[in-house]
């Protein structure tokens, strides 16, 4: 007797979906297409797969929640729809993206109510990490830290003596010129590993503080990483030549800052478990 209500409840879903899958399908292909293109932005492919895995995981969860539509949910639907066209309007693909996930948000609060929402909220929100930045705001962002990697690289082999001249970012070796260029800046893994930090806090953590620390301290992290990457490339450069900076080399260096940040996070993360328990020991 329980189950045709919750169907017909569903119907509605259904509808609205379908009318929301028909409206954003454009916004939605154009993502992609970025996230194809652009390799800044290729982990937004895993972004909204590993979205609907933590839906998933919450199956038992979502199926014990009573559904209580608000109406509240359709005003939300509609400033979502309102923000869409505006960016169509303006052709401004931030706010058409951003409209999304408003109007997803919209949806589950108009049709399963404010528990269903709070339950999905993080699911929710990091849909966020698939949204690429403003250019303008990716070429503020990368301009200082192609400075900061460039620096912090050369000072952590300034140790060795060996002949090194920095010019801006550029890096004069005997017989070669590296060349950090934006793409080098650490922006790249930066975006990537601020998802990564988020995904591995809500898997590992239950500390709400601990689970915001860790994914703050993956911009530190990454601007380390990134420097540890540009040290060992000028060293490699001595070693094995130009051929440091190209092919299977700058792949290895590149995976190295991934590897070298998760390590950063996973002591980070026991760090911060042993200083609470030490405090509670002291409490």
């Amino acid at each position: 007797m329980l189950a045709r209500p919750r169907m017909a409840a569903w119907l509605p879903l259904g509808a609205l979906a379908a009318a929301a899958a028909f409206l954003f399908a454009p916004v939605v292909m154009r993502l992609a297409q970025q996230w194809w293109t652009d390799p800044n932005y290729s982990y937004g492919f895993f972004v909204p797969l590993f979205s609907a895995w933590l839906v998933w995981r919450r199956r038992d969860r979502l199926k014990s929640l009573p559904l209580a539509p608000a109406n509240a949910g359709f005003a939300v639907v509609l400033g979502g729809l309102l923000l869409l066209l505006l960016g169509r309007l303006a052709a401004e693909l931030l706010l058409t993206r951003l409209s999304l996930l408003i109007v997803l948000a919209g949806l589950v609060l108009a049709l399963a109510g404010w528990r269903w929402l709070r339950a999905l909220a993080f699911p929710l929100a990091f849909l966020g990490f698939m949204i690429p930045l403003p250019t303008l705001v990716f070429n503020l962002a990368t301009l200082p830290l192609q400075a900061v990697a460039t620096r912090a690289g050369v000072g952590l082999v300034a140790w060795t003596g060996l002949p090194i001249l920095r010019q801006g970012n550029l890096i004069v070796l005997p017989g070669t010129v590296l060349d950090v260029v934006a793409a080098c800046s650490g922006i790249r893994s930066l975006l990537a590993l601020l998802a990564l930090g988020a995904a591995y806090g809500t898997l590992t953590e239950s500390v709400r503080w601990r689970r915001v620390a860790l994914v703050a301290a993956m911009v530190p992290l990454a601007i380390v990483s990134n420097a540890l990457r540009i040290a060992l490339t000028i060293l490699l450069s001595f070693a094995v030549g130009p051929a440091a900076s190209e092919g299977w080399w700058h792949l290895l260096t590149g995976l190295q800052v991934f590897v070298v940040a998760v390590l950063g996070l996973a002591l980070l993360q026991r760090a911060l478990r042993a200083t609470s328990s030490r405090s509670l020991q002291h409490a």
